[in-house]
């Protein structure tokens, strides 16, 4: 895939854009009217174009984004989240919480009250046992689940009645709503001789807002309407989840009027599509976050005093302004604005390149006549690794490596093949230093990136996304410490905390945080874009085509 005053600013003023604010006028004035109630007609074939198709349509199996969302169209979690990024209920009656008594005091126990009278698409009742086998699916070792963390974590998934489900953890597991988003069906699965082969995967059964109709390989995926769909009808009597691979092609599409929503729009094409006539242009801050990495592992930046000063000389908010023209956020750690676990306090020194030199030289640095840094006869240069084929990191990384060498340092920029860039150069650690994205959750939580546990190697089985080979004591005891207690104010100072660590030693360095930008045909009614990973498609049975009345 896929940070001062000024910073701060940028911030909060893209939150602000991201939430309804109230409108203010002269008190000699009278107020605007409101605005005329936006009717939609029932009916109609919307037609999604992703630049990915699913390579399978298991949500549980795949980590593609095309998977993710078109799983949000078949299937239900026991919670979700809205185009705010809060937790609402989706199969579940409430969201658990202590106070309304869906957790344990302790955290150990939580307790999901489920729906009442939700059905399968083929008719058979949902119950707590397929939770329950959701679960089982996923501890299954038979079974190529992408990730049981968290999972692993649960003792027993009791059913007392058809419509409770209590979740028994044998340790507090701080984000336990980002489990059980996907719920499948026990008795489509639990008798499939070979669960990765089964005829399910590619003909899925949910209780989401649409059924699976067909899929036509390299072409489109077809959904009919689920009409007894548990939150109401949909407004559409389908949707065609049209596979459209190069971005050009979209964009025509676009034009053309064949396709209503284009998720995920190349920044290069952001001023095209804002100016087709009838097209708006959805924009959603995210919380996928860039970041540029040191090996730690490598005796050059073993030194503190030369990742400070590879720090001191990046100048993120240039990198926002020239190269996505404002449309992304300067990070400073690495816990998105749209967190609670964000500290809003939290500064990063602006760009200074004598700062940066003056670290160096008090490191026994001296700069050459080439205007190169060296130390005992090695020049001050190395390589930074990006996966092959997007335009706009590859502007980044030269955007990096021209701002360094003002500093006198020198950074060649290595495309990789982005398979092998994931891999094999991430995952066996073979890079100096490296520029990559990752996927923020909703719980801060990042013990896989931080904690020394999680340094990939052979010996963990290659577990865990601390690439950088960070090793500190008390960020190790934080992280496990943040996971396990229930009091969200305490988890708060921890995350905080964290986050001053990653400032005062620079493991990594934290760029920026991608805003999502969505295509939507103007007839196109409540398109509500979310935060989180597949979140545009939260409320895909409220869309619709406004009526020409």
């Amino acid at each position: 895939m896929q940070q001062v005053t000024k910073r701060l600013l940028v911030v909060v003023i893209i939150i602000l854009l991201s939430i309804n604010t109230a409108c203010t006028f002269n008190k000699n004035e009278s107020p605007a009217p409101p605005a005329p109630k936006t009717v939609i007609k029932p009916g109609g074939q919307l037609r999604y174009g992703s630049l990915q198709e699913p390579n399978t349509l298991n949500p549980l199996m795949s980590d593609l984004l095309a998977t993710a969302e078109f799983g949000k169209l078949i299937f239900s979690g026991l919670v979700t989240t809205n185009d705010k990024g809060e937790w609402i209920p989706d199969l579940a009656m409430e969201v658990p919480a202590v106070a309304n008594g869906g957790v344990s005091s302790d955290g150990l126990t939580v307790t999901y009250r489920l729906k009442q009278g939700v059905a399968w698409h083929d008719g058979i009742p949902f119950t707590a046992e397929d939770v329950t086998y959701t679960w089982q699916f996923i501890m299954n070792r038979q079974a190529n689940v992408m990730s049981r963390e968290g999972y692993d974590k649960i003792v027993t998934v009791d059913v007392p009645n058809p419509y409770t489900a209590v979740v028994k953890f044998r340790e507090y597991y701080a984000p336990f709503l980002t489990l059980f988003a996907t719920i499948l069906p026990k008795h489509k699965l639990e008798n499939a001789v070979d669960m990765n082969k089964a005829p399910f995967n590619r003909e899925p059964v949910g209780t989401g807002p649409f059924k699976f109709k067909e899929w036509r390989y390299g072409e489109a995926l077809f959904l009919d309407a689920n009409t007894s769909y548990f939150r109401g009808k949909p407004n559409l009597d389908g949707i065609i989840f049209k596979v459209i691979p190069d971005s050009t092609m979209a964009i025509s599409q676009l034009k053309a009027n064949e396709v209503d929503i284009v998720s995920n729009v190349n920044f290069a094409q952001y001023e095209q599509v804002k100016a087709i006539p009838g097209v708006r242009t959805v924009t959603t801050p995210t919380m996928v976050w860039e970041h540029f990495d040191f090996n730690l592992d490598n005796a050059l930046f073993q030194d503190i005093q030369v990742r400070k000063a590879v720090a001191l000389a990046i100048d993120r908010q240039a990198i926002v302004t020239n190269v996505f023209k404002g449309m992304a956020v300067p990070a400073v750690g690495d816990q998105s604005p749209l967190s609670w676990a964000y500290n809003p306090t939290q500064y990063s020194a602006a760009r200074s390149i004598n700062g940066a030199k003056e670290l160096l030289i008090k490191a026994g640095w001296q700069l050459g006549p080439d205007e190169i840094f060296a130390r005992e006869g090695r020049k001050l240069s190395f390589s930074l690794a990006i996966p092959a084929g997007n335009k706009e990191r590859e502007q980044v990384a030269a955007a990096i490596a021209a701002q360094l060498k003002e500093a006198g340092i020198l950074a060649e920029v290595r495309p990789i093949d982005a398979p092998a860039f994931f891999s094999d150069v991430l995952k066996n650690r073979r890079f100096e230093t490296a520029l990559f994205g990752w996927v923020a959750g909703l719980d801060p939580d990042n013990l896989d990136l931080w904690h020394s546990r999680k340094i990939p190697f052979a010996g963990n089985n290659y577990e865990g996304q601390n690439y950088a080979g960070w090793r500190n004591p008390e960020v190790d005891k934080l992280t496990d410490q943040g996971a396990k207690i229930v009091d969200v104010g305490a988890r708060k100072e921890i995350y905080f905390r964290i986050q001053d660590l990653i400032r005062e030693e620079v493991p990594v360095i934290p760029l920026y945080f991608h805003v999502n930008i969505d295509a939507v045909q103007e007839t196109v009614a409540n398109y509500q874009p979310g935060p989180s990973p597949a979140g545009s498609l939260w409320n895909a049975w409220q869309w619709g085509f406004v009526s020409s009345q």
